[in-house]
């Protein structure tokens, strides 16, 4: 049988241990927050990285005809912007542009009808919007992650 001096001992060991846990929870909670973050932000980065390659990648072979707009975009091309679309979070057709661009990246117009030169290049540019769920990280809000992705087209569609 324990003294009452030892019972009130245990209940102020209890009470301590909870205070602690507490108290350490919080940090723990934000250092987690904090990873997860940082994962979800390498994994957009990379997405959109693969996305510009891969839309680049088709648009060089499946060109748009004139101008390229969402409105003109060859059926291979829209299928695999719909495919990264499903891939990246936030990504959308308002943060994808497809231009034609000559040695030197410098924008050649194409006339509508008309494809991209032989030899020059398609530059695909692929932006995202990226907001941490972890409070109080210093961080702006949101961020944006962008990469751009340059093929060279090999062949002009007849």
């Amino acid at each position: 049988m324990a003294t009452p001096v030892a019972r009130r001992r245990g209940r102020r060991e209890r009470g301590q241990a909870l205070v602690e846990f507490s108290l350490a929870l919080i940090p723990f909670l934000f250092l987690l927050m904090g990873t997860i973050d940082l994962g979800r932000g390498i994994y957009t980065n990379n997405g959109v990285a693969q996305a510009a390659r891969e839309i680049a990648r088709v648009t060089s072979v499946h060109q748009c005809t004139g101008p390229c707009s969402s409105a003109t975009w060859s059926a291979e091309t829209l299928a695999v912007v719909n495919t990264q679309k499903n891939l990246v979070p936030g990504l959308a057709n308002s943060g994808i542009t497809i231009d034609c661009t000559d040695m030197a990246d410098a924008t050649v117009t194409v006339a509508a009808g008309a494809f991209c030169p032989a030899d020059d290049f398609i530059r695909v540019t692929a932006t995202v919007s990226f907001s941490v769920i972890t409070p109080l990280l210093p961080v702006p809000k949101p961020m944006a992650f962008s990469s751009i992705a340059h093929v060279q087209t090999t062949q002009v569609k007849p």
